[in-house]
């Protein structure tokens, strides 16, 4: 949910900019700021009705969907390890990094709204820019935290499990949730709105605007890029290293083997987390660099069609978590069979419940010798 410059900035005021993709043509310098002084422009493009207006709501609902019984799945009595607790957190964390945006964006890309209050505004613009980046942040770090258990749990499976508790690991979330907030906060307070437009814009000199921006850099995404590399490359060479196990205590071979294809999970897990993550952090450098240094922008276009594909990217990362575990988990496989045989039960119980209750009304009939016709009178 990161994105700077352009994208924040929006047009200067006068500068002629419609939500079409072609050249714009709707003349903001022929309307006063009086004329709109409750209403702020926020400019949208076409190719984000589409992504944003339609797809990204569905996406984002059905990644939720699956999160949820990751959540039912892993809080299981016999799965609560501190890594499928990790595993619950960043399914959370990714859940609500969508949830938020949705109202806004049902309200803005949805109704194609391109005028909002000062109240819509604030909305639309805290919710991205704030409360979305910091609830990503933190999935950000729960997948760090992730990384470095299962790193510390293969070459010191002891020590891991003196200092990975389940407490230990809830109240390190519990701090990530704190700074990641604080980390943002300079979006909680600025202006989004002014000279008839809703948008952020640096300050020159900018100040505490770069300030944020590189900290937000270094913090949520150069920092934890780096490390999760150095701890995909380290596990990489310990699974490599781990062989199936030749033991004859049945016991053993299948903990060893479930060990082994949760260290791929996480692998995987990572794996997906960084595609987007790493391409999105070189955009960001290259963004400031221009901003910073030859005091330049991408285009405006550019920029919103690079930041939706980088979306689009993240909330598919986010479901394929899903199916990652599905195939790789063999517990957790078996506890979504479970509950989905459950629901089927619980709905076949019912039904059957119903056919009974029929049946022994029309049964009852039977016994006392009176036909189905005359037992239609009886009803009525």
């Amino acid at each position: 949910m990161e994105n700077i410059s352009a994208y924040e900035n929006g047009p200067d005021p006068g500068q002629h900019i419609n939500h079409n993709d072609t050249d714009p043509t709707y003349d903001y310098e022929s309307y006063s700021y009086d004329d709109y002084y409750h209403e702020h422009e926020y400019s949208i493009f076409d190719f984000e009705i589409v992504i944003y207006g339609y797809i990204w709501p569905v996406l984002v609902i059905i990644t939720c969907l699956c999160n949820c019984l990751v959540i039912v799945g892993f809080l299981r009595k016999h799965m609560q390890t501190s890594a499928y607790i990790i595993l619950v957190f960043i399914a959370i964390s990714d859940s609500l990094t969508g949830l938020v945006t949705l109202p806004a964006t049902f309200y803005v890309y949805s109704r194609e709204q391109m005028f909002l209050s000062t109240d819509w505004c604030n909305v639309t613009m805290i919710t991205r820019l704030y409360i979305a980046r910091a609830f990503h942040t933190v999935s950000v770090w729960e997948t760090v935290f992730l990384g470095f258990q299962r790193f510390l749990h293969l070459p010191h499976p002891a020590a891991a499990n003196r200092w990975c508790t389940i407490k230990k690991t809830i109240g390190i979330v519990a701090v990530m949730y704190v700074l990641s907030f604080l980390l943002h906060m300079y979006h909680a307070f600025d202006i989004k709105t002014s000279h008839g437009f809703c948008h952020w814009k640096l300050k020159e000199p900018c100040g505490w605007g770069c300030a944020y921006i590189w900290a937000s850099f270094i913090l949520g995404h150069a920092i934890p890029c780096v490390a999760l590399v150095a701890f995909t490359t380290l596990m990489l060479r310990s699974v490599s290293q781990i062989h199936r196990s030749t033991s004859v205590d049945n016991n053993i071979r299948r903990q060893k083997e479930q060990n082994r294809n949760t260290t791929i999970a996480i692998l995987l897990i990572v794996v997906i987390f960084l595609i987007p993550e790493l391409t999105y952090g070189l955009f960001y450098l290259l963004t400031m660099i221009l901003k910073l240094s030859v005091q330049r922008i991408l285009p405006l276009r550019t920029n919103r069609i690079f930041h939706a594909t980088y979306e689009l990217a993240l909330v598919l990362s986010f479901h394929l978590n899903f199916w990652v575990y599905c195939v790789m988990i063999r517990s957790f496989r078996t506890g979504i069979k479970t509950l989905l045989k459950m629901a089927r039960c619980k709905e076949s119980k019912s039904s059957e419940i119903e056919r009974e209750r029929t049946s022994s009304q029309n049964v009852s009939y039977e016994l006392v010798g009176i036909s189905e016709r005359e037992a239609e009178h009886v009803e009525m």
